[in-house]
């Protein structure tokens, strides 16, 4: 698991396999013999920080360079390449048309409860991101192929509660509450109906963290061996990563109503506080999931219903804003049926990856054969001359940019980009 320290929807290990690094050398490792992860013509190193191997990209650019490339894609399909949880996005709430007037009663002319727009479509649920049932388990180190390296990294832990497979995620020790610490992506994931979960890894993606953190010494730069057990994590902790839909999902928010002489303010009297906002909090129901349209409405949750239960806003006017918290994003149909644990698309996830080379400063590696494809897609088409290209308006005019990896990025983003069509808010 190459890791860094902004959270991706494409996995680290994953980039790596769409340029064609051996993903031992993108971990930032190899082994101490000539065995099969040496063989490739490729052996260059990925370090953690740019600082560590002065000139060379690191993984914590890389990771960067994709957070950017998902972010680009979100803007312009208006939903994320996969599922993310959004948290605290503030919404104006409905007002009438007519400024002069106040909303009573929270609902639109067919006596619904009034919905909003979200920043982003594809709203799959109301909620927040949750971990339980966290279990610290042993590693086992196996040689499943044996060739002499114990490549192989089992994990195994038992929950009857467990139903989901795609549900139970791996994470480093003690960081399950980190999105970024979970290990991936799994080489397999089972779970039987008896609650027995277990996942194997490839073993440098266990590598201990602290040691992608070291400073460089006198003998350079050096990759970190794989094959010795003490270099690699002993245990993981097991966890249930879901939509928490019991947790908030909307707060209302109303501004203070200002006195008007000779009546008093709202609140009573005198002693009105000053500059404070009132809250509520509630839950919301999803009314056009493509287009990001909500419904939030007032509620507090019955834990033993496991339900939430309608209420009325203390507040006797229409909320003048509300903050949401909800889970949205494209899945994968591969990820829906149970063939994949990924719910990322393979065609987006390509995308990320040609929009992300083509940003990145200096080269990955040095070896020719990987080489030749990232610097194509790094290479300007809007400059003229030697190696240039003639581009044609749309090309020219992408959001992305012009270097070739931007531009095949567009070819296929910009099919679906084009189908998005406005959605009335009813």
């Amino acid at each position: 698991m190459a890791r860094a320290s902004i959270w991706t929807l494409l996995s680290l290990d994953d980039f790596s396999r769409n340029i064609g690094i051996n993903p031992a050398h993108f971990n930032q490792s190899a082994t101490g013999t000539t065995m099969a992860v040496t063989r490739n013509a490729c052996e260059d190193i990925i370090p953690q920080h740019m600082w560590q191997a002065a000139g060379r990209v690191s993984r914590e650019d890389i990771a960067e360079a994709i957070a950017d490339a998902e972010r680009d894609i979100a803007a312009v399909l208006g939903y994320w390449p996969a599922p993310v949880w959004i948290s605290e996005e503030v919404q104006p709430y409905p007002r009438h048309h007519r400024p002069e007037l106040v909303g009573y009663g929270s609902s639109n002319v067919r006596g619904y409860y009034q919905p909003v727009r979200t920043g982003f479509g594809r709203v799959i649920a109301g909620g927040q991101r949750a971990v339980s049932g966290c279990q610290n388990v042993r590693i086992a180190y196996s040689d499943a192929d044996g060739d002499g390296l114990n490549e192989t990294a089992t994990v195994t832990a038992t929950d009857a509660t467990w139903d989901d497979v795609r549900e139970i995620k791996v994470y480093f020790e003690n960081y399950s509450d980190v999105q970024e610490w979970e290990v991936r992506p799994p080489r397999t994931k089972t779970l039987t109906a008896a609650g027995v979960f277990t996942a194997t890894f490839w073993s440098w993606q266990l590598i201990d963290p602290d040691l992608w953190e070291a400073l460089p010494d006198t003998d350079d730069f050096a990759a970190i061996d794989w094959s010795v057990a003490g270099n690699l994590e002993a245990n993981v902790d097991i966890c249930r990563e879901y939509n928490d839909t019991a947790d908030t999902a909307a707060t209302f928010y109303w501004e203070p109503t200002a006195c008007v002489l000779p009546v008093n303010c709202s609140c009573g009297g005198t002693g009105c506080a000053a500059c404070q906002l009132t809250t509520q909090d509630g839950c919301l129901h999803v009314r056009d999931a493509k287009g990001g349209i909500v419904v939030p409405q007032p509620g507090a949750y019955d834990s033993d219903e496991e339900a939430w239960a309608a209420d009325c806003f203390t507040v006797c006017r229409d909320p003048d804003y509300v903050k949401l918290w909800y889970y949205s994003g494209i899945i994968s149909d591969e990820y829906l049926s149970g063939r994949s644990f990924d719910p990322l698309p393979r065609w987006l996830a390509m995308s990320i990856t040609q929009i992300a080379v083509a940003r990145l400063q200096r080269p990955i590696c040095a070896c020719s054969n990987v080489c030749a494809l990232l610097d194509e897609w790094r290479r300007d088409l809007s400059v003229t001359g030697e190696g240039g290209a003639m581009l044609n308006k749309e090309a020219l005019d992408n959001p992305f940019g012009t270097r070739r990896g931007e531009v095949l990025a567009w070819k296929r983003v910009s099919k679906l980009a084009l189908r998005r069509g406005k959605v009335a808010l009813v």
